[in-house]
Parts: C-alpha cells; structure tokens; sequence
C-alpha cells in the first residue's frame, strides 16, 4: 500500500519508518494465530510457594544486598500515564444510580476536603450544595462538575486527570490526603532505600501531566522526604511517538482522519518496553514494575513490602547461581478471584517448546477446543508484581528488544468519530514483550492486590487508612498471610 509525500512527513515527524508501516499493515491482513495454551502454570507446576523460613531468607539476602548500596541498582517504575477516565464512567448524569452514590458516600471518599475547596473557589457552599442534591438536579450537577471537569478552572478536573494524581487515601495526622502517587514514594521508602537513604523511581507519563508529577514531587515528595529521612531520585519519562500504531479500516486500508492525514493510536503498554530498556541502559540492575493504581494506605503496607523483598531476594539468589542468558524475571501471582486480565500459564510456540508466559484472554482463540477448558482451570491471576533484571552476568544491560516477540500483537475493534476501524497494539509490556525472558513465577498473597479500577473501590476495606500498625508488623502480618497458611 503505497503512502503519499505526506503521509511520509507526518510519519518522518514521530520516527516511524515507511518499513514498520508496511510491517504493521502486513499484521492486519495476516493476524499472527493466538496463543496456544498447554495447561495452567499451578503450585508445583510453574508456581513456586515460599514457606515461612524460606521467605525470611530471601527477605535477608535482598536487605543486605540493598544496605551494600553498591551491590544493586534498584528502581521502582510505575506505569502512570493512563487516564481515571474509567474510574469515574457513568458518573455524567446526575440522575444515574453511580452518580447518586458517589454523591450519598462524599464524606467517605478522600478528596472530600479537596471538592470542598475547589466548590470554595468556584464561588459555592459544598455543604449546601448537597443538602440540595437530592431534589436540585442543578445542584447534583455542580458538584459533579466540581470533581470531574475544570468547573471555571476551580475544579479537581478528575476525569481528565491521571491515576497517579487523584487522592486515594486520607490520613487525619497530614495536610490533605495522598495521591496514588505518594503512596508509591512512601511504599519504595520502606524496602528500596539504600545505605545513603536514596530511593529510585520511575514514572511513565504523558507530557500533559508531567509538570503536575513535578509540583506534587517537589511540594509534597519533599515533605515525605523530610517525615520519612529519605531522598527520592525520581525519573519520569514519555511513550515514545514512533511505537504509535497506525490504524486500518474494516478492509485493512489505511484510515484516515478527515484532513486526509493518517491516524495513529498508541501502541498499547507494551511500547514502554522502550522506557524499561532505557532504565537499563542508564544504570538500573533491579526493576520492581507494578500498576500505578495497586497501592494501599500505611497499615497495610508491609504485608506487600514483604513479599516485595522477597521476590527481590529470590531474582538475585537466581542470577547468581544461574547465569541467566537473557533477562530474568520474577513474577508474584494471586489466587484467581474473578479478576478480568492474564493470568500464567504453560504456552507451546509453533516449534513446539514450551515455556511460561503471561497471556491475557485476548490473546486466545476461545473457539479452538480445549483452549476454553484450560482457562477454566487456571489457579492464579497475574497482579503485574515483577521485579526484574536487566544486566548480563558482566553487568551490560540486555538489549530487551531481542526478547520480544513481534507476533503476540492485539488486533481490535475500534471506532474514531464515529466510524469504525481496526487498531494494532504492540506486545504487551509483562505478555509478548517479556515472551523470551527467562520467567519465574512465586504464589503471594491476595492481600498484595488491592487495584482501584473505579471510584467505589476506595471505599473497600483495604483502602481505609486505619491506625499504623505496630513495630514488628511485618513478621506477624506476613506469617498470617503466608500461601497455604491461611
């Protein structure tokens, strides 16, 4: 399919080559096949279950490792970029059951104090504001406009807004309550910090939102720096314009806006492959990966930063007593509870080996028989809890690039404006983009997962703050939870 002079400029303009172009239209009129599955990854069949003793061990050897400051590199990246869009869907019309709820359950939500500010702002009375909600559409209306749109430019803006700023917890003893982002820098504190007091992080995201990141860091990152008697190194980075995806129509023709210029989508998260083997190339050993959305208030922090320490522990004892010939990784996996997402599973390639890999249920083709059968089966769900390794055994970083595979892409339905097309993601981040890495999974606890897909999750149980457990919680909280000890 031939491009014009302009398609060649615009797509010069983000560093995509006329070669990938052709080599992604090639994907729409060729799919790769699915993904074959041969069983469930299980306890003792690809799932590793670590009993108490075991645990402190691997917990010793990555604390002492990290006090050595020298000995690794550890940083901790979290994905950011993604929009709270979804957390709040459905909450448009004042009339709608979510909306009505949201509005009954204010007082129990943390950004109660921020909503009543920006009502402040915006010239209203949040108070009187919801005495009337109930009856005044008008008023229900407001309040809604308050939190999820700019209402004047007072309002929180939270719909447009990404998860890494929306306040998730409250704490009595703080000025305002925390964002999903300072949970991440209080939890990094409490098992990265090394013999100098730095603790590294990464974030990935979106150039909009980037200097917000910024002004949280340096107003209240630095005074958890100062509670916490830590110094945050903290990096953040950006999808890279030229792993944009193009979109087809229907009949795989190249789609195109009404300007004539082609349309180009990102390509999923599995493009942050790129960030993740810049990480290693600027100097990062050890990645601790995990969602931007999956963090809980202090009390029940340490259960996860145990098992954080121990997956570390475990990666390390690894490379050291094997060598690895490509980049390693070890991947903490939940009981399966219902959770939508991939899961780990034993997956036979073309050639006919097999290795473990994470898939997500849009790589399998559920119409193939016994496919159906073997998700059915599956144990464990996958809470994105990795901690890898990026250097070879001389210390070089790998290039990640070799260990991808190109065929474990996502084809799907979409629509611009109205008109339908077909969009191409690239190999997920922790499926087809990590598919050559040699791959440990470990079963951890399904308290270690507590993801805020919508709103409404901030009023579970595990995202109430509650007073901070005593010295020693680890230990206790940690043998309580141990897999098999329940």
């Amino acid at each position: 399919m031939s491009l014009t002079s302009r398609d060649r400029e615009q797509l010069r303009a983000l560093g995509i080559a006329e070669e990938e172009v052709q080599r992604q239209l090639a994907l729409f009129e060729s799919p790769p096949p699915p993904v074959r599955l041969d069983r469930p990854a299980t306890v003792g069949d690809g799932i590793v279950r670590l009993d108490e003793d075991r645990q402190e061990e691997l917990v010793a050897l990555f604390e002492s490792a990290r006090q050595r400051g020298s000995a690794i590199q550890a940083t901790k990246m979290v994905p950011a970029s993604g929009a709270a869009t979804r957390m709040f869907r459905g909450m448009e019309n004042p009339e709608g059951e979510d909306a009505r709820r949201l509005l009954d359950r204010l007082d129990d939500f943390p950004f109660l104090e921020d909503l009543d500010a920006a009502a402040q702002r915006a010239g209203h009375d949040l108070r009187s504001l919801r005495a009337r909600a109930r009856e005044d559409s008008h008023a229900a209306q407001t309040i809604l406009d308050l939190l999820l749109g700019g209402g004047g430019k007072a309002g929180l803006g939270y719909s447009e807004l990404p998860k890494g700023l929306i306040a998730f917890h409250r704490y009595p003893d703080e000025r305002g309550a925390r964002t999903a982002f300072e949970e991440h820098l209080v939890e990094a504190a409490e098992h990265l910090r090394d013999a100098d007091g730095r603790c590294r992080l990464h974030f990935t995201v979106s150039p909009a939102h980037e200097a917000r990141f910024c002004e949280l860091l340096a107003t209240r990152g630095r005074e958890l720096e100062r509670r916490l008697g830590v110094r945050f190194e903290v990096g953040f980075s950006h999808q890279d314009p030229s792993t944009d995806t193009i979109a087809v129509t229907p009949d795989n023709q190249l789609f195109r806006q009404d300007d004539g210029s082609l349309l180009l989508r990102p390509g999923g998260h599995g493009a942050l492959i790129e960030n993740l083997d810049a990480l290693g190339r600027a100097g990062a050993d050890v990645v601790l990966l995990k969602n931007i959305d999956n963090v809980v208030p202090d009390s029940r922090k340490p259960l996860g930063i145990h098992w954080k320490k121990v997956l570390g522990g475990l990666l390390l004892e690894l490379r050291e007593r094997r060598a690895p010939d490509r980049p390693l990784r070890v991947c903490g996996m939940v009981r399966n509870q219902g959770e939508p997402g991939g899961g780990p599973f034993w997956v036979r390639s073309p050639e006919g080996g097999l290795s473990l890999q994470i898939v997500e249920l849009s790589q399998i083709d559920h119409d193939v028989p016994g496919q159906r059968d073997i998700v059915a089966e599956a144990t464990h769900f996958n809470p994105v809890d990795l901690v890898c390794s990026l250097r070879d055994p001389n210390g070089e970083p790998w290039d990640l690039h070799d260990f991808l595979d190109p065929a474990t892409v996502f084809i799907a339905a979409k629509s611009h404006q109205g008109r339908r097309l077909k969009a191409l993601e690239r190999p997920g981040l922790w499926n087809g983009a990590m598919a050559g890495w040699e791959t440990v999974f470990v079963e951890v606890p399904l308290a270690t997962f507590a993801p805020v897909k919508t709103v409404f999750d901030l009023l579970r149980p595990e995202h109430q703050t509650l007073p901070q457990m005593p010295k020693g919680g680890v230990r206790k909280q940690s043998r309580a939870r141990a897999p098999g000890k329940e």
